[in-house]
This record gives structure tokens, C-alpha cells and sequence, in this order.
């Protein structure tokens, strides 16, 4: 007797139900899947629209001054609201199997599991390195409104459109390298060419020491900003997380400062008290220090540090991993595929608090 396509589907909808979420035994290509984890666990939710807008207010007007009994005042109104505008990016991946392939194992349940279990890792799997890659990139062109808009994008460490390399110390974060090489000084639909403002802090070192220690704390110091005592807060304050993103070798020599620094070293304890985790391999500043693989080789060697209440991942309400039921199609009616989408993208409310990145120099 034959088997029914719409019972396959059914078979296929309720096996996939009774996985157990994404736990599995494989050769992962990343370490640390810090995005994909933040993406579940740590990102806001908005439901839609066609961007992501957010206002930031650089600069007053100008209107406060001392002044003189009876003196006479100028009352002035100034534009000083600038609109960050993020698109939205769709990311999805899918999974296949052919009716041959269900109809050899469906008559063992461990089997079938196995088979569904299989083609469903091959497609997380795939979303989940395309998520972290594209973490660490800016988009490809200018006009490339396909993929996000990556930590490089908004913490950057080049002075101008030209490219240059930034050489001392101070909000000297402009422009942003696209994938093709060119850059841009306007940033999410702001000008940081114009506007001092809307500009990142950024730092050189030479090397992972005492003198990179008191850069990056005086970086920490000049991006903390408080609203005055006497002004409500007009925006969203928000409890975050801030963490450090490096590769190997410096997240090692970062290590190794720290041990210099341990002085308590008992018995044969080669790392003395230094304490290490699988959430932060150490800290600076208290702050976690994480190793992303996709930081490996990158030029000028970049240590970012992301407050994200201010750096912020977002996803489309109802439509992040967006597990879709399996279907067929008359161009290959015996395979069935299933299909997991999601809209997503990064918001950076205000570059000189977002973070910042030390660099090393250019060559």
C-alpha cells in the first residue's frame, strides 16, 4: 500500500517537534558562538516596519549663558535631532529530505530521528556561521542592504573616507571599510564627516602591557556618560552586558599579563589564582575578555569593547527563527523541505557610548 505525501509531512511536522532543541554532537567551526547567543538570549524585540529608526540629539542649540541684570536675550530653536536608520536583513536557511529516504527508514523510529536529526544540524549549522561572519563585517558595498550591519561598521578606527588610519587617542572613529574596499563616512544615515558626534573612540597600541592596560581604562573613562542630575533621561536606559572581543594571541597575552600580575603563586600552581572560564577567558576592568574566531588576522590587530545597551541586536517580533512546516513542490515532487527564517540586524543608539576599539598602527 502506498504512502500519502500529506502523511509523510505530518510524520516529518511531528518528529521534528519531539527533537530536542539543537543539541548536538559536532565538529563546530567557532569556539564561541557569541552572536548566535546573544541573538537568542540577549536581544530586544520590535515588531516590524520597513527599518529600524531610532533619534539621537548631538548637539544644543546654545541658548544657556551668564548674563547681566536687564540684559537682553536672543531666543533660538535649533535642529538638533538626527534620525539613525537601520534596514532590515533576512536571513533563513532549510533542510531536505527525499520521500525515498523517509519511506527506507520510516518503519524504525531511531532511524527516521537520525535522518531528520541530521539534515536539520546541517542547516542550523550553516545559519549559525553565517551569523557569526557577518557579526564581524560590515555590509559588501554601499549599497548592499542584504546583510547587517557588523561590529567594524559602527566601531571603527579609520579618520576619514580616504582610509586613514587612525594615530592617537580620542572619538577619531569616522568612516567604515565596506567589503570592497571603499569607505563611508555616514554611518546608519548619519554624517559623521559633519557630525563630531556621532563618532567612535578609538586608540593605538604597540602591545599587550602596562601601557595598553592604562589606554584601554582611559578609553573605559571617556565613554561612560551621565545624564545631569536635574535632566530625565530621555532615552530607554537599559541593563547590559559590556564585554571584550579579541583574537587568540591577544586574548593569551592578555592572559599572561594577568598572571604578572598574580602574586600569590603557591606550590607548583603554574597560574597562580588567575582564574579562567568558559565565559570570559579574563577580564580587564572586570569587564570579560571573549576570543572570536572571526578576529583572527584581522589588520591592525583590533580589541573591541561593546557596552551593548548602546550596541544593540535586534530581531523582527514573530519572525526570528521562524521554523516553517514541510513542503513539496511539482519541480521535485518527493522532497520535502523545510525552511527557517528570521529578520534581524544591529543597532547602534550612540557611537561614543556604544564602545570603543583599540587598534595597533597601520603598516
Amino acid at each position: 500500500m502506498g504512502v500519502k505525501n500529506s502523511a509523510l509531512a505530518d510524520l516529518i511536522a511531528v518528529t521534528l517537534d519531539d527533537l530536542p532543541e539543537q543539541e548536538f554532537e559536532v565538529a563546530w567551526d567557532n569556539e564561541d558562538y557569541e552572536f548566535c547567543r546573544i541573538y537568542q538570549q540577549e536581544r530586544m524585540v520590535i515588531d516590524g516596519g520597513t527599518n529600524i529608526q531610532r533619534k539621537v540629539m548631538l548637539d544644543p542649540t546654545g541658548n544657556a549663558r551668564y548674563r547681566r541684570l536687564y540684559d537682553t536675550d536672543t531666543p533660538a530653536v535649533g535642529d538638533t535631532m538626527h534620525t539613525i536608520t537601520v534596514p532590515w536583513t533576512q536571513i533563513g536557511t532549510n533542510y531536505s529530505w527525499d520521500k525515498v529516504e523517509i519511506m527506507r527508514n520510516k518503519n524504525s523510529a531511531k532511524g527516521f530521528v537520525n535522518l531528520l536529526k541530521t539534515r536539520r544540524v546541517d542547516g542550523l549549522w550553516d545559519l549559525a556561521n553565517l551569523i557569526e561572519e557577518r557579526a564581524w563585517k560590515t555590509p559588501d558595498s554601499a549599497s548592499d542592504d542584504r546583510n547587517p550591519f557588523g561590529v567594524p561598521y559602527y566601531l571603527n578606527f579609520f579618520t576619514d573616507e580616504s582610509g586613514t588610519v587612525n594615530t592617537g587617542a580620542g572619538f577619531n572613529g569616522v568612516a567604515a571599510k565596506y567589503g570592497d574596499g571603499n569607505f563611508t563616512g555616514t554611518i546608519a544615515g548619519i554624517s559623521a564627516v559633519n557630525e563630531a558626534k556621532w563618532r567612535n573612540y578609538c586608540a593605538l597600541y604597540t602591545t599587550v602591557n602596562n601601557a595598553m592596560l592604562k589606554i584601554f581604562r582611559v578609553a573605559f573613562m571617556k565613554t561612560r556618560f551621565k545624564v545631569p542630575l536635574f535632566i530625565q533621561d530621555p532615552s530607554k536606559p537599559r541593563t547590559a552586558a559590556k564585554r571584550i572581543y579579541t583574537d587568540s594571541d591577544t586574548v593569551a597575552s592578555l592572559m599572561d599579563l594577568a598572571d604578572l600580575k598574580d602574586d600569590k603563586h603557591t606550590g607548583k600552581e603554574v597560574l597562580g589564582n588567575l582564574k579562567v572560564d568558559d565565559g570570559g577567558l579574563c577580564f580587564v576592568n572586570r569587564l570579560p575578555v571573549v576570543y572570536i574566531p572571526q578576529l583572527e588576522g584581522a589588520d591592525y590587530t583590533p580589541i573591541y569593547c561593546i557596552d551593548f545597551a548602546k550596541f544593540v541586536p535586534y530581531v523582527q517580533d514573530g519572525y526570528w527563527m521562524d521554523e516553517g512546516e514541510p513542503i513539496t513542490d511539482r519541480g521535485q515532487h518527493t522532497v520535502f523541505t523545510v525552511f527557517l527564517d528570521g529578520a534581524h540586524n544591529n543597532l547602534c543608539l550612540n557611537r561614543r557610548t556604544a564602545g570603543f576599539v583599540l587598534h595597533k598602527a597601520a603598516a
